[in-house]
């Protein structure tokens, strides 16, 4: 039985927030990389509280300023007939899972925006139940590798080559694709996964198109050069480093999980690469040792605490911890702007923008409130406690952010609920 890692292993580290200023109001000319084209120029925004878990996301890099990139995504857009060439999964509002070359990261809605709506499409499946399931296994992933190999394998019709391909890695739709067949959802099941594009995920039935239900149109935000563009590039946020924390520690200690599966087939753990995956294994293995004989239940115990110790041992190093400091000053520093900013004569705040935040605010809170209790029982091992610390940690800014929010909104006469 799955252990729902939506709720026990979510991300100790969102992404930080954006900006929450209104694009008409005068532009920030001291901002780093200044476009003077978006002066006057209409984008279109991601209302986070329209999103739900399971939300598919279709970009291209029609719009990247990096000729490579661009060049990329038109080669792709051309091989498999579609205007897509990227697929991201929402897993929890305002948080984007996407396999990148760097591996499966997270990026927030609250940073992004689009240059054209046609450049993205946003696709709901019909079972809202199941779409969660997929978002809770999605969220696994953070920190796998990225394959490039099966992502150029996916676009050729040599069956036999794929076949070969045999590492830990994924590309963008065939993660989504995973996902959804773990869930159940037997539409993803037509095509192979490794041959799955996001010229496929378009075709599917089953997902209805939202898109113009969850963006709508706005002049470009002021400091739009600091945010990310789903059809073009991304601004580097201090979450970048997440990714690269979480594959050193799984790789650090994935020979101890993979000794533990060879020695102990019985208790049929099933395979993990990922930080989230591993923390999982340990979880699981209260109820697997019940499947293994008597006279290998200390030996099954004492492979799982070997593993456990060496988790714990790269957490030790502290680079979570770090880097859920760093964003939580970054996102304190913009909050306090904001509600400096509401001091203003003319208050430059998009109060629409900030009631939606508040709303998956919300949700987020109660979300980690319950993933933390289901992870509390695994409390005994030291990488499951050590991580409900930073999960703590987490909650507690979590709740500061959503009293910061309200204060704004008070102070613009608003109601965060209304």
């Amino acid at each position: 039985m799955m252990i729902n890692l939506f709720r026990c292993c979510q991300s100790p580290c969102d992404p930080p927030l954006g900006s929450f200023s209104c694009a008409e109001n005068e532009r920030n000319v001291d901002a780093i990389d200044y476009d003077p084209d978006y002066d006057g120029r209409t984008v279109f925004l991601p209302d986070v509280s329209l999103f739900r878990p399971g939300d598919i996301v279709l970009t291209s890099s029609v719009e990247s300023t990096d000729e490579r990139s661009r060049g990329i995504s038109q080669r792709i857009c051309e091989a498999t007939g579609s205007r897509f060439s990227h697929a991201l999964i929402c897993t929890s509002p305002p948080t984007l899972t996407e396999a990148i070359s760097e591996g499966v990261s997270s990026l927030s809605l609250v940073n992004c925006f689009a240059h054209a709506l046609e450049n993205v499409r946003i696709l709901r499946h019909r079972n809202e139940g199941l779409a969660r399931r997929a978002a809770a296994y999605a969220q696994q992933g953070i920190g796998r590798e990225y394959s490039f190999r099966q992502a150029m394998q996916s676009l050729r019709s040599d069956d036999s080559a794929v076949a070969k391909i045999s590492d830990n890695g994924t590309f963008c739709s065939a993660f989504v694709a995973q996902a959804f067949l773990k869930a159940g959802a037997d539409e993803f099941s037509g095509v192979p996964i490794e041959k799955t594009t996001p010229a496929i995920l378009e075709s599917l039935d089953g997902l209805v198109d939202v898109t113009n239900q969850v963006f709508h149109a706005e002049m470009a935000p002021r400091n739009i050069e600091q945010m990310s563009a789903l059809d073009g590039d991304y601004a580097l946020t201090p979450s970048s480093p997440q990714t690269e924390i979480f594959q050193r520690y799984a790789k650090a200690v994935l020979p101890i999980a993979e000794r533990v599966l060879k020695d102990f087939p019985e208790a049929e753990l099933e395979r993990q690469t990922t930080y989230f995956g591993l923390l999982l294994m340990i979880l699981s293995a209260d109820a697997a040792i019940q499947k293994i004989d008597d006279s290998r239940r200390a030996q099954f115990s004492c492979a799982i605490a070997e593993l456990d110790t060496a988790l714990a041992a790269q957490q030790a190093d502290g680079a979570l911890k770090a880097l859920h400091a760093k964003m939580v000053a970054s996102d304190t520093e913009q909050l306090l702007r904001n509600l400096q900013e509401t001091f203003a004569a003319t208050p430059d705040i998009d109060v629409a923008a900030m009631k939606s935040l508040y709303k998956t605010g919300e949700e987020g809170i109660a979300q980690r409130k319950f993933a933390l209790n289901s992870m509390k029982i695994g409390q005994v091992w030291q990488s499951i406690k050590a991580h409900c610390e930073v999960q703590e940690a987490g909650i507690y800014f979590l709740i500061q952010r959503q009293k910061l929010i309200e204060e704004v909104l008070n102070r613009m006469g608003c109601s965060p609920s209304g």
